[in-house]
């Protein structure tokens, strides 16, 4: 007896052991399925602190940092645990690294300017908008009294100063589409990702519905522009009249493409997760329009050629560099577009296509497996893109911040696709070759094994 004692006392150590673990990989933002280490990810935090200062950088980050940490307030939240067209002061945990971004652009722009950070780019500043939103709905007392030496209303105008830039600053095609740019009308597949989700997010916060169609329309009128008639995927620049020939670029972006995708469904998620059925209902018809180009891009990346998971600069030119950058915005955009698809019944119809899904798991054991080759033990992410001549790569040595984040967005998205039961599927084995592995996941460690091993074991014994 006093045996049968001891194995369950045993048992029941190495599940609650086991279940320790969860619930710290839960705290740290990662997954219980994981295959980075905390190593890695303390790396990717501490480089995004010290390189991403440009305007879009800063965004991407701020974005990284909601839904890796601070799921709950982020547009994909669960509906069970949502907070995110409802944050207040009192939330837990407290978005404190998001709202130290916005107050530390707040307090670097001076009175009068209109962007949030002074660019030549009209959308990319924009990108910080959500993370001043939020930091504006969880102010209160103590240390967050006042944001950027700011108090709630300041905090409030920057944002709405910003919209503004946009729309009475900001030159406009004939169609209406914002340009990306200041001084001349130029639309960058990039604006997907900065301006729509600021729209839909400052409009579904202010109860402004117009804004919400706005970015809607905006999607729209680029999609017009951009996308490829063939292949579905999205061209990186059109100047609109011609213009000046030099800036253009008719390429098939690979980073472009996760801009797009990732844009899209962070307003498609806004919709859904508005916790208002009045906006879901009015919007559905644009909600169905959404997911579906959002599955345009993402079934066709995962058709276009990759070398060891990777995809190539420019996704039709097989002679480009591979790209770890893009490579893990689509993952995370595929795995997205699959969360939604299952919660949002009405989206059904535009989850991915099965391969589309293997192939993103591929890609995903390509960028954190093979002996750190893609993703270093610091957290340095190659081959990446030079995010300022596009047709680059980054010297060796050198770090991409989007890239950090885009790594930050794959795993979130990872992670809560199978939190809710999503399936992984390695059955694309190599992801057009390179040595991944056909495994799913990384082996787990042997004392996580065993109690994992336990609770089933321990259920056995409790009901005999």
């Amino acid at each position: 007896m006093l045996r049968h004692v001891l194995a369950v006392l045993a048992l029941w150590t190495l599940s609650a052991q086991a279940l320790t673990l969860k619930r710290r990989a839960m705290q740290s933002g990662l997954g219980s399925q994981t295959a980075l280490t905390q190593q890695q990810v303390d790396g990717i935090r501490s480089l995004l602190n010290q390189t991403a200062d440009k305007s879009w950088e800063i965004g991407a980050h701020a974005e990284a940092l909601t839904e890796f940490l601070y799921p709950d307030l982020s547009p994909f939240a669960s509906a069970s645990n949502s907070r995110f067209a409802s944050p207040n002061p009192s939330v837990n945990p407290f978005p404190s690294l998001v709202c130290d971004i916005a107050g530390n652009v707040i307090s670097q722009q001076p009175w009068g300017q209109w962007q949030l950070i002074q660019d030549a780019s009209a959308a990319d500043p924009a990108s910080v908008g959500p993370a001043v939103i939020l930091a504006n709905w969880t102010m209160g007392e103590g240390q967050y009294a006042t944001v950027g030496g700011r108090n709630q209303s300041g905090v409030g105008g920057a944002a709405e100063a910003q919209v503004w830039a946009l729309l009475q600053q900001t030159p406009r095609a004939s169609s209406g589409a914002i340009s990306h740019r200041v001084e001349s009308v130029q639309l960058w597949s990039d604006f997907i990702y900065m301006a729509p989700p600021f729209f839909a997010y400052y409009g579904l916060m202010a109860h402004n519905d117009s804004l919400i169609q706005l970015a809607y329309d905006q999607i729209r009128l680029y999609r017009q522009s951009l996308q490829d008639p063939q292949t579905k995927l999205w061209r990186h620049i059109y100047i609109p009249g011609g213009g000046n020939s030099g800036d253009s670029d008719p390429g098939l972006w690979a980073t472009g493409n996760g801009w797009v995708s990732g844009g899209i469904l962070r307003v498609l998620a806004t919709i859904e997760n508005s916790s208002n059925s009045t906006i879901v209902q009015a919007f559905s018809d644009q909600a169905g329009d959404l997911a579906s180009w959002t599955k345009e891009v993402v079934d066709a990346a995962w058709t276009m050629p990759r070398n060891g998971g990777l995809f190539h600069n420019y996704m039709d030119v097989s002679s480009s560099f591979t790209d770890g950058a893009s490579t893990a915005m689509l993952v995370a955009s595929t795995y997205r577009l699959a969360l939604m698809a299952n919660l949002y019944s009405a989206l059904s119809s535009s989850k991915p296509a099965s391969s589309s899904l293997a192939n993103a798991e591929a890609s995903y054991q390509a960028l954190t497996g093979n002996n750190n080759r893609h993703l270093s033990s610091s957290g340095v992410l190659s081959p990446v893109t030079d995010p300022m001549t596009f047709s680059s790569q980054l010297a060796s040595g050198k770090v991409s911040p989007e890239g950090e984040a885009f790594v930050l967005l794959m795993e979130s998205a990872r992670r809560d696709w199978i939190a809710d039961g999503g399936k992984i599927d390695s059955s694309a084995g190599n992801a057009g070759g390179g040595g991944t592995s056909s495994s799913a996941f990384p082996r787990a460690p042997r004392s996580t094994a065993l109690a994992i091993v336990g609770l089933a074991t321990l259920a056995v014994i409790l009901s005999s």
